[in-house]
């Protein structure tokens, strides 16, 4: 079993720019900024760091037949659970009761599983 600790967020976004923006109808902004915020407020992304760590995860859980539990810790129940195995920040990976925590020991670790026949 491997389990992923990753960490999302919402990008930043001006609001009250675009609310005074909202305000310009007859020269077509409105319209500009409802597609804008139609398309910033949608869900959640994943840094850099974060997202190099479980799209490896993923597809190696999907060749090998092997079950992924992803725990998103800006989620209050999984940041608790995050807390009650002493990891306090992402990506960290657990592989089969072992934690890695750098990037370059993860990728590592997933490598090594990806190369094994059967888990």
């Amino acid at each position: 079993m491997i389990e992923v600790f990753v960490r999302s967020f919402t990008p930043y976004i001006d609001v009250i720019f675009y609310r005074e923006m909202s305000q310009h109808i007859q020269c077509g902004l409105s319209r500009w900024v409802q597609d804008v915020l139609s398309k910033e407020f949608k869900g959640r992304i994943l840094s850099r760091e974060d997202l190099n760590v479980l799209e490896p995860a993923l597809e190696i859980a999907r060749t090998n037949d092997v079950h992924v539990k992803v725990y998103d810790v800006s989620r209050i129940t999984d940041k608790l659970t995050a807390l009650k195995r002493g990891i306090r920040k992402t990506p960290v990976v657990i592989i089969n009761g072992r934690k890695y925590e750098r990037v370059e020991e993860i990728l590592e670790a997933l490598q090594t599983i990806s190369s094994k026949p059967n888990l």
